[in-house]
């Protein structure tokens, strides 16, 4: 049921959070970069326990169990790095694994618990890093097909319900609304038919259901036209590259039946605004995007953050180092998965520098006092075992191999040569120093090799190394390392413990630490400064020794050249609005991450 519009009070002043400007699915070993190379200020945070448990074969339960895990290393890394989260439940953890947009799921009522259920799980795990959760997105895109065009009749009861319980344990965390149906805008319309075009019926859309809480963020999410912003899904994996395919449209033009640029862009949002200024409510749009290949993507999102600019929105851009079809360090070439690589970009892309350009708007929390979670294996003291099958959580065993674990102590019985216990796929860069490390007791007869596996990021195997080779140990737990650094081109490592024959072992400690770069490079550093609204000045400080040989700039939409910055810095002409990418090079051939302003009409 909608409230009124006067149901938070007149007098009393409208709830702003702080606005964000950040990104979807950002690694947690990624966090760093994302904030001190691109300026994000919050991550908003997937939980997807069904799709993990249906790739690693375990019960939902246990998946949700590692979601937890998972959850608390990115908030205290987030912490760390003084960056907001938005934890988003994006499946529920039903067991019997029904999708939520069927109407299965939403014609068991049984499904509102696993909700209330997730729900305080998650508090409980939020509740250390709260200061840094900006805030809790209760359901990803919720419908119902069977009601269609309209959204999940039972969602707004059903969310209601989950903030009520919610608040008994945190009274103050923000609430994140995705309305029906998916978060599309049009959820916001009021009090109209909603003619969503053939195979729906026209049905009558009512009051916006608001919720009864005085810390809501209502989110949309913008894809539209999703012809446009998702073409090429059915044509990308069946060549390495493409260069056409048949759905293939441009923005700004005729994408279906309509004309669309900036102006339609903003009619389609409208329904937000008048939500927005008639309840007085934030919003926050959880996820816009256009697939990279799409022609004139760039434009497309810039002139959708314009407007959540415009309209004082929080907003987080899909996606960054999760799939490559959004990512802005991949260029507009069409690829396959398995070629995506030939796509990274060696430039930075008119993508990468406008969301640059906004994110450098950003306010940033100060960092909080979490110490350093070094070890990038997870359960390294093999201390969680939660389906108790005697393979502790998070390490995978071998065909030959027999797995006990009794207070932390990974025994293992190989009735062959071949693998033990190995864990992977863990995220590394070529260019830096690792530890790895382990305990380990060899019982006999036969011997162990403990080493690690590089590959690259779509699983090309590239090399191996071995730690060491244990004989039986007398009964007694030996310590085995090496420090490395992995071979160019690898993106992440399997550490393994295999039977030289067979052999039976025990693990009770593992660790692989990130020791830095191999190599300290320290590039030059730029600074841009906008003395008028449309002038903007650079300066360049270069380290160790170097000096600054040449602070350069290019201008997004004008090509991809970089020039010289002329001695006075750069005029634009009044009344536009220009992303402005800059970098320095410094005399030891050192080149500065390229960076980037906004310039005019809509700098501020």
């Amino acid at each position: 049921m909608a409230l009124s519009d006067s149901a938070f009070g007149s007098s009393s002043a409208p709830f702003r959070p702080p606005q964000i400007r950040g990104v979807n699915c950002v690694r947690p070993r990624d966090y760093a970069r994302a904030r001190h190379t691109f300026g994000i200020n919050a991550v908003r945070y997937f939980m997807t326990p069904q799709n993990m448990a249906n790739s690693m074969g375990i019960s939902v339960g246990h998946a949700w169990h590692l979601q937890l895990q998972l959850l608390e290393s990115a908030l205290r890394e987030a912490a760390r790095e003084g960056v907001w989260v938005i934890i988003d439940l994006h499946q529920p953890p039903n067991p019997d694994r029904i999708a939520f947009q069927r109407p299965e799921f939403w014609a068991n009522d049984a499904n509102l618990d696993v909700l209330i259920r997730a729900w305080r799980d998650i508090v409980r795990v939020a509740w250390p890093y709260r200061e840094f959760v900006w805030g809790y997105d209760l359901l990803n895109e919720p419908y119902n097909r069977a009601e269609l065009p309209l959204g999940a009749s039972k969602w707004p009861a059903w969310a209601q319900s989950i903030v009520d319980d919610v608040r008994t344990r945190d009274a103050t965390t923000p609430i994140v609304l995705e309305p029906g149906p998916g978060a599309m805008p049009r959820g916001f319309i009021e009090n109209e038919w909603i003619d969503a075009g053939p195979g729906y019926p026209v049905l009558y859309q009512g009051d916006f259901p608001l919720i009864d809480d005085p810390r809501v963020i209502y989110s949309p999410h913008v894809y539209d036209p999703y012809p446009y912003s998702h073409q090429g899904l059915g044509t990308f994996n069946q060549a390495p590259t493409s260069s056409d395919w048949p759905d293939k449209t441009s923005y700004p033009g005729v994408i279906g039946d309509a004309h669309w640029d900036k102006d339609r862009l903003r009619a389609l949002l409208e329904p937000v605004v008048r939500v927005q200024r008639k309840y007085r409510v934030p919003i926050f749009v959880g996820e816009f995007s256009a697939i990279r290949w799409a022609p004139g993507a760039a434009q497309y999102v810039n002139d959708l953050i314009e407007l959540f600019e415009e309209y004082e929105w929080s907003w987080a851009y899909h996606a960054f180092t999760e799939w490559h079809g959004w990512d802005t360090e991949f260029t507009e070439q069409m690829t396959s998965d398995a070629n995506r690589l030939v796509a990274r970009a060696a430039q930075p892309t008119d993508r990468e520098l406008i969301v640059k350009g906004y994110f450098a708007r950003n306010a940033h929390r100060t960092p909080g006092d979490f110490p350093a979670q070094p070890n990038l294996l997870s359960n390294p003291d093999f201390s969680g075992d939660f389906d108790s099958n005697g393979l502790a959580d998070w390490w995978t065993k071998g065909t030959y191999a027999a797995a006990s674990l009794v207070d932390g102590v990974q025994h293992v019985a190989c009735s062959n040569s071949g693998k033990g216990v190995d864990q992977q796929w863990i995220g590394v860069s070529d260019q830096h120093r690792y530890l790895l490390r382990a305990r380990v007791r060899v019982d006999g007869p036969g011997s162990l090799r403990f080493w690690c596996q590089d590959a690259t990021e779509t699983s090309v195997v590239l090399g191996d190394r071995s730690v060491a080779h244990v004989s039986p140990t007398n009964g007694a737990f030996t310590t085995r390392q090496l420090e490395f650094v992995p071979t160019p081109g690898t993106g992440r490592v399997s550490i393994r413990f295999w039977a030289n024959t067979a052999t039976t072992f025990d693990v009770d400690f593992a660790e692989l630490v990130d020791l830095g770069p191999a190599v300290v490079a320290h590039p030059p550093r730029t600074t841009a400064t906008m003395p008028g609204a449309d002038t903007v000045t650079f300066t360049a400080q270069a380290f160790d020794g170097a000096s600054v040989a040449r602070a350069e700039y290019r201008i997004v939409g004008q090509g991809t050249q970089w020039h010289p910055v002329p001695p006075g810095g750069l005029t634009f002409s009044p009344g536009n609005t220009y992303v402005v990418g800059y970098r320095s090079v410094d005399t030891a051939g050192l080149v500065e991450p390229a960076q980037s302003i906004v310039v005019g009409r809509a700098a501020h």
